[in-house]
């Protein structure tokens, strides 16, 4: 039997219409007969066994709106969307890496949650012409975690793959895909070109391996794959007799698997690499670019498998990461690279949002949980610098980069806080430069969940997050200032102006710091003394030369010595007079 995992798609479409072109596609049964074989490709006349696993897929469908500038805009989940355009297609992948849309209303795929390994129901059929599955009214079967225990393990099981994508930290292989196909193909670069677009590996600056091991301050490392298995930096033709017609893209990636597979000598693309971009021939998919999340393939309409903010959202997509969007706009988060993407080769150098920032772990030692209504003083009351991510130091243990405000999930949503300076590494930040960022988001911070901007705060200004648990206690957020970095106050229900007030300083001049000596002597105190300096002034300056008391008592810890000098640099001398130092046989001193 063959093991699957979830994944979720996150698409960006203009239609979702699929066409059995090409290669032909035939029909089959899903419980143990071919009714005809008119194609040598694999996936294309493969039997269904019974009992055969799955993993089930939601693909998220975004449509296209047009372009502003050189951005993507794309439709949002309100608007003027066309109803006749699904939001979402349910999908099962197989252990082959091959991806079958299930016909929307042709059975049950209620409840089946992310990360659920399924079943077919045993009636269900494929749609002759395409890549497409009726589940003939019937219903997915969830495996249950008995079940699963039971199953006899592959060595190229998916589970293995699956769990090397679910992070964004450590060392990603990628293999990009120059697709040939009937009619048309990838045009924008040739091999050595595609290469330097995606690795840099002829000097291009800016691209999906600088950007994120930017971004990630080298906690996630992007190199080529493939090496062993002839392909060079990272970079490989694929040619395949599928018709390039728009909307064939799903006929189109089957192949491109199916040919990988079969040049290669795997049984699934993710034994040669981590993560793979395919490619295609201009017009056959009518968006941009997508990917599949927590997953291993992204989809790329020709020149945007080139420009570094599409190839670092999709692979973000891969990593787990979902849209940024502000207000009612998907993608309208315009300030990281979940957001829109540009038809820019080098540029614009961005990171992610303090939702996704906190999601990727990159600064787990940098960021503050608080616990809105929680018992700890920092709960609810927090004032603190905020360092911007590009500032990143990994010694520097006094950084805080990122905030979570967190609240029971059935209250709504968390706030997550960062300072979005707009420098180095994100320098061309698109949206928010230079202001405290404040978004929304779901699934703790560390799942795939969309996020929305609800702030952009300047030096002096403040945001009130009213009944944040539900009652009539509001969250406040200020800025105090910015600079170098953005100091910022939250407090939650007043309770910052209850905290205990500092200890006044015992001196009355604000440039002095008091000083106190205490020395515990041996038996003979009297030939123990002390002198403080202050590094630089000239003898005879009283004020700057203290000296200590006559002490009397012995084997004693003797009064302290306080007195306020001028703030600075001082040296602090203790002399024995007799020099034998103050312990052993005469005190412990």
């Amino acid at each position: 039997m063959f093991r699957s995992y979830f994944t979720v798609a996150a698409i960006a479409l203009a239609a979702t219409s699929t066409v059995g072109v090409g290669a032909a596609v035939v029909e089959k049964s899903l419980r143990g007969r071919v009714d005809t074989v008119a194609s040598a490709i694999k996936h294309q006349h493969r039997v269904l066994q019974e009992e055969e696993e799955f993993t089930f897929l939601i693909a998220d469908i975004q449509y296209e709106d047009g372009f502003t500038a050189t951005s993507r805009k794309l439709q949002g989940n309100s608007g003027n969307k066309n109803p006749n355009r699904p939001e979402r297609t349910m999908n099962v992948q197989d252990a082959e890496g091959m991806i079958y849309e299930i016909e929307a209303g042709s059975g049950d795929t209620a409840g089946t949650s992310s990360g659920s390994t399924v079943t077919l129901p045993d009636n269900a059929f494929m749609t002759p012409g395409t890549n497409k599955i009726n589940l003939n009214g019937g219903g997915l079967k969830k495996k249950t975690k008995k079940e699963k225990k039971k199953r006899d393990l592959r060595e190229d099981d998916s589970s293995t793959e699956m769990r090397r994508h679910l992070t964004a930290i450590g060392t990603k292989t990628v293999v990009a895909v120059r697709v040939i196909a009937n009619g048309g193909a990838y045009n924008w670069k040739d091999e050595a070109g595609l290469s330097d677009d995606v690795f840099g590996t002829n000097g291009d600056a800016y691209n999906l391996k600088t950007g994120f091991e930017g971004c990630s301050h080298n906690q996630l490392i992007i190199n080529p794959g493939g090496g062993d298995k002839g392909i060079n930096d990272g970079v490989v033709t694929i040619t395949v007799s599928t018709a390039a017609t728009s909307g064939n893209d799903v006929n189109m990636r089957n192949d491109i698997t199916a040919a990988i597979n079969a040049q290669f000598g795997v049984t699934n693309p993710t034994q040669i690499a981590d993560h793979w971009m395919y490619c295609l021939p201009p017009g056959v998919m009518n968006g941009i670019a997508y990917a599949f999340i927590n997953s291993w393939m992204s989809v790329y309409s020709n020149e945007w498998c080139n420009y570094p903010s599409s190839q670092m959202h999709e692979l973000g997509h891969n990593f787990g990461f979902d849209h940024s969007n502000e207000g009612t706009q998907d993608y309208g988060d315009q300030s990281g690279m979940m957001g829109s993407s540009y038809s820019e080769d080098e540029g614009p150098l961005m990171c992610f949002n303090a939702a996704k920032s906190w999601q990727t772990g990159w600064f787990n030692e940098k960021r503050v949980n608080m616990n809105i209504g929680g018992s700890e003083a920092t709960d609810n009351c927090l004032e603190t610098d905020i360092t911007g991510q590009a500032d990143y130091v990994a010694v520097d243990t006094t950084q805080t980069i990122l905030v979570k405000m967190n609240r029971a999930s059935s209250l709504g949503r968390d706030l997550f806080l960062m300072y979005n300076k707009k420098t180095g590494v994100n320098s061309g930040t698109a949206e928010g430069g230079n202001t405290v960022m404040v978004v929304e988001a779901g699934a703790e911070g560390t799942g795939y969940a969309e996020s929305w901007l609800m702030g952009k705060l300047g030096a002096g200004q403040s945001q009130t997050f009213a009944g944040y648990l539900g009652d009539d206690r509001d969250l406040v957020i200020t800025v105090l200032s910015i600079g170098d970095t953005a100091q910022v106050k939250i407090e939650f229900d007043g309770l910052c102006t209850n905290t205990i007030a500092p200890t006044p300083s015992p001196c009355e001049n604000p440039n002095q710091k008091q000083v106190s000596v205490q020395i515990a002597t041996d038996t003979y105190p009297a030939e123990t003394s002390w002198t403080l300096k202050k590094v630089g002034s000239c003898a005879g300056q009283a004020d700057l030369n203290l000296s200590s008391p006559t002490y009397s008592t012995a084997n004693a810890v003797q009064a302290a010595f306080e007195q306020c000098v001028d703030k600075g640099q001082y040296e602090f001398t203790i002399t024995d007079a007799y020099g034998d130092g103050m312990c052993c046989s005469y005190g412990a001193g």
